[in-house]
């Protein structure tokens, strides 16, 4: 008969995060994104060509987000120790990240594998006494080098 197609589509709500090996749970991802910078050149003589010559990758920055937690996780020391390095000389420790998109049985569909991640910026919902939300954290970060695999 041939080859069968599965029209069966990712769902963006099952995922996973591991930072260093280890599970965090996380409400939202952001930022897998890779652009090459290109440089325009015009041909000798030639006004009517250009040519986009690469000149190097660059990486959105990714966000993640998440409830507040009141217990000091391994997200929470790595961002107090990062972010507090300024007064010691910006001593980052940079991590690896995995951020898996999963099926219905807990099976990685696609990888995304962050590569010297850090970071940079540490935000929190505003206090609003009209409002009944959960706080949420945002963890900004900088990073070296994404991989798609799967």
């Amino acid at each position: 008969m041939g080859d069968t197609v599965d029209w069966s589509f990712p769902v963006v709500f099952h995922f996973s995060v591991k930072l260093d090996n280890s599970e965090v749970a996380f409400s939202e991802v952001s930022g897998l994104d890779t652009t090459i910078e290109t440089k325009d050149v015009r041909s000798g003589g030639d006004n009517s060509t250009v040519y986009h010559l690469p000149e190097k990758m660059t990486y959105t920055d990714l966000v993640l987000k998440r409830a507040l937690v009141t217990e000091g996780d391994s997200l929470y020391r790595w961002c107090m120790r990062s972010l507090n390095s300024m007064s010691a000389g910006y001593k980052v420790d940079p991590k690896s990240i995995e951020v898996s998109l999963l099926n219905a049985e807990s099976k990685p569909l696609a990888t995304w594998t962050i590569e010297g991640a850090y970071p940079f910026k540490w935000s929190f919902n505003a206090f609003d006494s009209m409002k009944a939300e959960i706080m949420i954290e945002t963890v900004s970060l900088k990073y070296r080098s994404l991989k798609r695999t799967l």
